[in-house]
């Protein structure tokens, strides 16, 4: 049994930093950026995706390697996306040390989160993780789930959701009854 808590986090507005400058990097920069958070990369080298968000002023950019005391700049989370053993190593110890969420791609030792493979439908997300054992896996079980998910699964998420808060005002305070009312809609009304 896993010893992780699941969560969704809200980083809209939130400051994210990227260490790193290459493919990888840019796909976190990319998940970040979709998510709202203000990111910024430090990387001596930067690949072409991260320099056009750069043109565009989605993305801070820092032109150099990452030093000691970069993370005391109040970043809620940390991305190491480097094949620099050294600096994700600092990287890790430094954000530890500051209570800082931190990620270094491909080495669980190093992390206190992970990112899991999503399948998404409009405002319903599913997450796939494997406590960065096997990111393989995740990709692969994400795919089916890609491929047998109805495409209008997230129409049904709005809908339920206006339906969810019109029960509460006839019910206030029968979290119960709300529950199997929607569970008793859904049956009726889909194939999921």
């Amino acid at each position: 049994m896993s010893e992780l808590f699941p969560i969704f986090l809200k980083l809209r507005g939130l400051a994210a930093l990227v260490v790193g400058g290459g493919s990888m990097a840019a796909v976190r920069v990319k998940q970040l950026l979709k998510a709202g958070a203000r990111v910024t990369v430090i990387a001596p080298e930067i690949c072409p995706e991260i320099e056009n968000a750069a043109a565009d002023g989605s993305v801070s950019l820092v032109r150099r390697q990452f030093e000691s005391g970069d993370l005391s700049k109040g970043y809620f989370l940390v991305v190491g996306a480097t094949d620099n053993r050294e600096v994700q190593k600092t990287v890790a110890a430094e954000a530890a040390s500051l209570g800082v969420l931190y990620n270094i791609v491909d080495n669980p030792q190093y992390c206190n989160y992970f990112t899991p493979a999503t399948v998404e439908r409009g405002g319903l997300c599913i997450a796939i993780g494997s406590e960065g054992q096997s990111p393989v896996l995740a990709g692969r079980l994400r795919k089916i789930l890609e491929e047998t998910l109805p495409p209008d699964a997230g129409e049904w998420t709005a809908l339920l959701g206006e339906l969810r808060e019109k029960l509460k005002a006839v019910f206030p305070d029968d979290m119960e009854k709300r529950k199997a009312l929607i569970n008793e809609f859904i049956e009726r009304s889909t194939k999921l």
